[in-house]
């Protein structure tokens, strides 16, 4: 109920005051907010500085005061006569302090007419020490007047008076907290500490009404108490409303307080009513603290900046109404007064008033100006304001000039002074003239090229085709119209100049803007994609759709490899050939440039389409290496297949480099395991390696190196019986290649050695076997390698025994290979042989026998042989 009455109040209030301000008002068009809360931060020297004169300030200090004078009439008010007297006498200084003010303003100028209510707002606005010291002076005669005051009376007075100005110093200090909720909480708990305090006080003092010996501190009358209480609050809230400070959560505090401790009091009797008159303000309190406050506190602002106004006092009027602004960006009143206050402004006079020109708006001076530009045909007052604007903000805001520039274009053109607005417009889309990241100019480079493109001939004439003529000027003309769409894109008005400037526009112009990098949303790549391919099948306009598509495919790279080859396939429609290859090199260059992973779908099959052609092309044009560039990039493509291999393999032979045409000989073979022609290419490819060939390029190849077909193949060629020298030669030259990429396989070195021992190379064969077999590995790599090492010492075992004389070495040699799953009675033999020639028959006749006992080897009757020479040898002996 309270808080509904308030803002109902509230309302009236601000509506009356808005009508009889009708005629020196003027409703401008709703402006965009350019004010926004502010907030301050002091260091630690301003801070405590700061703090000392809000505990100083002398409003709260009167207003404790008055707190101090009214709780002494409530104590000592002794009948209705006495209360009403205080009262009266309080209103009286009141009015007379009105009086007084109102007569200061009428000489000043100001007029009723019939304007009492406004008026009298506005004088308690405006005249805060006057309305201050009627109130304290009225309530303090009033006091003396109605009330008994002895000395104790008087002692009491000074107590209670200096214990409110302490109370205020305390609003002080509450009032400068910057914490809007905390300091809602701080006056809420001094308001309950206020009103605990009174109470625990009554309750040990007692309410002492006629006992003859009273305290100093006791209530003469406990109803009159609580309706002087209750009386004080709308004095007090009068004081609160005139002064200067703005209204905070302090003073609602109070008076709450007041209003619970004067309703506290009423229904002591009352046990069921009591505890509302305690729940009920503080209801009150939270509720206008957060919904009326905020507004009545804007509302005062911009009252009292409309006041100053009236007296033109500016400077003070631009305070109050911004600081209005500041607490409600949104608030008409506010926002209405402000621009009134602008157009009274004597803007030439404000150049000599730094203070003044500092507070003026000058966004608000700009969107005044071209509000009034705007209208049709405006009169010639209209244009001399709006250009007094401009001149005010070219003083204050260079850095606006571009804006000026063209607001000065447009009331040229408005007075028909075309010669100048020529030359605005002129200087402001000339980009040397200005730094080319100047968002002011940016942002109205749209509006002054649709004025001299669109909406007046004479300047199209003059400045919009002799403009966009020049170098560079259609593309930044085209940025913003972009920049426009991007956040419109529905207006068609713009729409037609994008047409009109992109019908035009020339590839030379594009690309010299490009050199210097084109800016996202600055140009529509997708535009000019469409415009080019509604040209590009036209046979009397196919190059400039050609055109259209460069540009677009230099901005679109995903979409390029089908930009491209559009471009591509009109151009060999019409016999340009040599332009065609040209676009489709630019179709792969652009998916290069992409990523061919990161394509769309379509677009990485029409790449792969491109590529295959450039192959094609290149291939029936004998240009192998661009044939094999392509082809590469072929096999990329899932379904590039096995001929693509066997065509760069041949590509490549033909080429002279076998090592390549080998690797896609064998990615092929994966395909195709037992085609003929594949495989008679590997042969033929890896006979054509030469280790000079193989060696620097060893690391990049060693992991596609054949190896295993080298030793395969080379023990297929030395195992044909009755094989010529080309066949070891061939077998050779394949083990030295594995020897060259393994060097350290015990396979390839066995091999190689058998070689040597078949060329008849018997020293260098038993050095590589001997190297082998000294070099045993703990733990052989593969099960290839140990086979290759017992092999060795088999090979180098019959070197030792029939070839260099060394029976010894060989039966080491045979042991070891005894160990082998692949030793038998052939190395029992070899080992009675070498046991034989070294003169120890017991152990040579043993193994001669073991290969007697083999039935059916036939190495049988030489063994039965041995052992008959061995016997008669025994004999003789």
């Amino acid at each position: 109920m309270f808080l509904a009455a308030a803002q109902r109040s509230q309302r009236r209030t601000q509506k009356h005051f808005l009508a009889s301000f009708a005629p020196w008002r003027e409703v401008s068009p709703p402006f965009p907010s350019r004010h926004q809360p502010g907030t301050f931060n002091f260091g630690p020297a301003e801070t405590l500085t700061a703090s000392i004169m809000n505990w100083l300030r002398t409003e709260s200090l009167l207003k404790g005061i008055y707190l101090g004078l009214l709780f002494f009439v409530a104590l000592r008010v002794p009948d209705w006569p006495a209360l009403l007297t205080v009262n009266a006498a309080a209103l009286g200084g009141l009015a007379l302090a009105l009086f007084i003010a109102g007569a200061a303003r009428l000489r000043e100028g100001y007029e009723i007419k019939g304007r009492l209510l406004p008026f009298i707002l506005f004088l308690l606005l405006e005249s805060p020490t006057l309305v201050y010291a009627g109130i304290l002076f009225g309530a303090t005669a009033g006091a003396f007047l109605a009330l008994p005051v002895g000395a104790t009376e008087r002692t009491l007075l000074i107590e209670l008076v200096g214990g409110g100005a302490l109370l205020g110093i305390l609003f002080g200090v509450l009032q400068s907290v910057a914490d809007r909720r905390v300091r809602l909480g701080l006056s809420l708990l001094v308001a309950a500490a206020l009103v605990a305090a009174v109470m625990l006080s009554f309750t040990q003092l007692g309410f002492v009404e006629e006992a003859s010996d009273k305290p100093a501190f006791h209530i003469e009358n406990t109803t009159l108490f609580a309706v002087q209480i209750l009386l004080g609050i709308p004095i007090f809230y009068l004081l609160t409303f005139a002064g200067r400070e703005e209204e905070s959560e302090v003073e609602i505090g109070v008076m709450c307080a007041a209003l619970g401790l004067g309703a506290g009091v009423l229904t002591k009797d009352a046990r069921g009513y009591q505890a509302l008159s305690f729940i009920l303000p503080v209801m009150f309190y939270v509720a206008y603290s957060t919904r009326v406050l905020p507004r009545l506190r804007v509302f005062k602002h911009a009252v009292r900046g409309l006041s100053y106004a009236k007296i033109g006092r500016y400077r003070q009027a631009l305070q109050s109404l911004r600081r209005a602004l500041q607490l409600d960006p949104q608030n008409k009143l506010a926002r209405e007064s402000l621009w009134s206050v602008h157009r009274a402004l004597d803007l030439p006079a404000l150049v000599n008033d730094p203070q003044t020109l500092a507070l003026v708006d000058l966004d608000l001076c700009l969107e005044r100006a071209s509000a009034l530009l705007l209208q049709p045909r405006p009169a010639p007052e209209k244009l001399h304001e709006a250009l007094r604007l401009l001149d005010l903000i070219s003083i204050q805001r260079p850095r606006m000039l571009p804006k000026i520039s063209y607001w000065r274009a447009v009331a040229c053109t408005h007075a028909r002074e075309l010669d100048n607005a020529v030359t605005e417009l002129v200087h402001l889309l000339d980009p040397e003239a200005h730094d080319p990241e100047d968002p002011e100019r940016q942002a109205i480079l749209l509006p002054a090229w649709q004025l001299v493109l669109t909406l007046h001939p004479e300047l199209k004439r003059r400045v919009g085709e002799p403009q966009l003529a020049l170098p560079g000027r259609r593309m930044e003309a085209i940025a913003a119209v972009e920049r426009h769409l991007a956040t419109a894109p529905d207006d068609q008005d713009v729409w037609g100049i994008k047409r009109v400037l992109y019908q035009d526009l020339s590839e030379a112009e594009y690309h010299a803007a490009a050199q210097h990098g084109i800016k996202p949303g600055n140009f529509d790549h997708a535009y000019a994609h469409q415009l080019g391919l509604a040209l590009i099948n036209d046979a009397a306009r196919w190059q400039r759709g050609a055109e259209y598509l460069r540009m677009a495919g230099h901005g679109l790279p995903q979409q390029g490899p089908s930009i491209f080859t559009h471009i591509a396939q009109a151009q060999q429609r019409n016999g340009d050939h040599e332009g065609a290859w040209f676009s489709y090199e630019s179709a792969k260059k652009a998916a290069h440039a992409v990523g061919v992973r990161n394509l769309p779908a379509n677009e990485r099959q029409m790449y792969f389409q491109v590529v295959k052609l450039l192959g094609d092309a290149a291939l029936k044009h004998d240009e192998l290496d661009a044939a094999a560039e392509n082809y590469q990039l072929y096999t990329e493509y899932e379904r590039s297949g096995l001929e693509t291999l066997r065509t760069l393999a041949d590509i490549h032979e033909r080429r002279g480099d076998p090592l390549a045409a080998l690797r896609f000989t064998d990615q092929a073979l994966v395909y195709s395991a037992k085609d003929k022609d594949l495989l008679e290419r590997k042969d033929r490819y890896y006979y054509s390696v030469m280790p000079d060939m193989l060696r620097p390029r060893l690391e990049s190849l060693k992991s596609g190196f054949d190896v295993a077909y080298c030793l395969r193949k080379a023990r297929s060629l030395l195992d044909v019986r009755g094989g010529d020298l080309d066949l070891v030669d061939w077998a050779q030259h394949l083990t030295e290649l594995a020897v060259l990429v393994t060097p350290e396989s015990l396979a390839t070195k066995v091999l190689l050695a058998r070689i040597k021992l078949r060329r008849g190379e018997k020293e260098e064969a038993a050095a590589i076997l001997d190297d082998v077999y000294r070099n045993k590995p703990e733990k052989f790599a593969t099960t290839e390698d140990d086979e290759a090492w017992h092999l060795a010492c088999k090979l180098l075992g019959d070197l030792y025994l029939f070839d260099l004389a060394r029976p010894d070495l060989a039966v080491a040699c045979y042991q070891d290979f005894r160990k082998s799953s692949k030793s038998g009675a052939d190395t029992l033999y070899k080992m009675g042989q070498a046991y034989e020639q070294l003169g120890d028959f017991t152990k040579a006749k043993k193994f001669f026998e073991h290969v007697a006992a083999y039935d059916g080897h036939p190495l049988i009757p030489e063994a039965r042989e041995a052992l008959y020479r061995l016997q008669a040898n025994q004999v003789g002996k």
